[in-house]
């Protein structure tokens, strides 16, 4: 049966989408059914300009909450660390009452194959549960699970940690705590016994057929394995850099690391949580040369209504553009996933009040893959983007133009995952005087 993988981790923020070419193997690994993180660990610290938050109720554990992550597969060969994935999952809160929370996934599943090459990945879904008593006590948290791992664990937290493991750490600085871990049965490292078989970087977009059957064999036997011991804060808060409703933000994290041990085998983690009891989301985890990192959160609009007033602010103003933030793909696609539909009602319901504007719907991407492909898909996105707006809220289809311009004109650098999470965006602008 076929058998989809993910990596749950969490760091928070994310944007768009990612725009790996759909040849990359980053879509195989996500079809054969798996995430993992290179050993490129984005920094964690702040950007010039960030504009420093408190933590208390920031980000709301509720409905609507919506975050991207970025994942990466780092395989250690003889040639050294081959990065072979810059992956998005894109997250949001599906329900949260007094008892649980419900967290929907989607990540990019290719459709299929051909000599080699990856055809459009297609999104799909999961969800997750965690109870409210484990948000408040538990120390256990999974970071890697399988598509077969039953929707609620009790006694475990999922994509963050409790109350009670910041509380801790606040305290004596130190933490028992347990890790889960879906993994092959050769764990993290067996990844390398194949990693070989890959192509030399920049060798163009066909897969080594060695490398793909290696690596179906490897994840064809997943093991859920729980690792145990000590974590241990490193130093104060530490300033940590995410997209926070578009806007480049800081949020303080509790950095811990620590050596946890599962039979015969040690692993060396390092996660950095978000320092707020209410929702102690986790920014990002490193385990070895995988990792995984928070580059995106939207929170839904404090009331029914709001939340395009930047938008109408940018367009209004005198550069007559805004980042229409809220929009939502999956790596490589140009389907606008579900979760992006309340920010274009709202969208639309803001072009409703000004029947005077004919806006373009601008598709922006980053810099991983060839000019043609970025410029294609974002191309593609725009116009997905507008036919939701025309045909699912009713905009005039004469008020609405779409051009994509790939990856020309980038509003942060591409050598950083947050920065390129920030460059896969839509804009809106309009024609106006100067």
């Amino acid at each position: 049966m076929h058998r989809v993988w993910r990596v749950s981790g969490r760091r928070v923020l994310g944007t768009c989408a990612v725009e790996p070419p759909p040849t990359r193997l980053a879509a195989l690994m996500l079809a054969a059914a798996w995430v993992l993180a290179p050993a490129l660990p984005a920094s964690a610290a702040s950007r010039t300009g960030d504009q420093p938050q408190p933590a208390t109720d920031l980000i709301p554990l509720a409905q609507g909450l919506a975050f991207t992550v970025t994942s990466h597969v780092g395989l250690v060969t003889n040639r050294g660390s081959v990065p072979v994935a810059d992956t998005e999952i894109v997250y949001s809160v599906a329900a949260a009452d007094a008892s649980r929370v419900t967290l929907r996934f989607l990540l990019s599943a290719a459709s299929g194959t051909a000599a080699g090459k990856l055809i459009e990945p297609a999104p799909r879904s999961f969800t997750r549960i965690v109870r409210r008593e484990d948000l408040q006590s538990a120390a256990r948290e999974k970071v890697l699970f399988g598509s077969d791992d039953p929707q609620l664990l009790p006694g475990q937290t999922f994509a963050g940690t409790s109350a009670a493991v910041l509380a801790a750490l606040a305290g004596s600085g130190k933490v028992a705590f347990v890790l889960g871990i879906n993994e092959p049965e050769q764990g993290l490292a067996g990844l390398s016994s194949v990693a070989d078989a890959l192509p030399a970087a920049g060798s163009g977009s066909t897969l080594s057929p060695a490398f793909a059957s290696g690596l179906q064999m490897l994840l064809a036997s997943p093991a859920r394995h729980y690792y145990r011991g000590v974590l241990t804060r490193v130093g104060p808060d530490e300033p940590f850099s995410v997209l926070l409703d578009g806007r480049r933000t800081t949020v303080p994290a509790v950095h811990v690391h620590g050596e946890l041990k599962f039979a015969d085998r040690t692993i060396t983690p390092e996660l950095w949580w978000l320092d707020e009891p209410g929702n102690p989301l986790t920014l990002k985890w490193v385990i070895g040369g995988s990792y995984e990192i928070i580059t995106r959160i939207d929170r839904p609009p404090p009331a029914q209504g709001a939340g395009t007033a930047p938008v109408a602010a940018g367009l209004a103003g005198r550069a007559c553009r805004a980042e229409l933030t809220g929009v939502y793909f999956t790596t490589g696609s140009a389907q606008v996933l579900d979760v992006s539909l309340p920010a274009l009602q709202r969208f639309a319901a803001l072009l409703a009040q000004h029947p005077d504007w004919e806006l373009t719907i601008e598709g922006h991407t980053d810099n991983i893959g060839s000019a043609d492909y970025n410029l294609a898909l974002s191309t593609r996105r725009a116009e997905a983007v507008r036919q939701v707006l025309v045909g699912h809220f009713g905009v005039p289809p004469a008020k609405l133009k779409a051009k994509g311009y790939g990856l020309t004109r980038p509003v942060e650098s591409n050598s950083t995952d947050e920065g390129r999470a920030h460059n896969r965006r839509v804009e809106v602008s309009r024609r106006c005087s100067t």
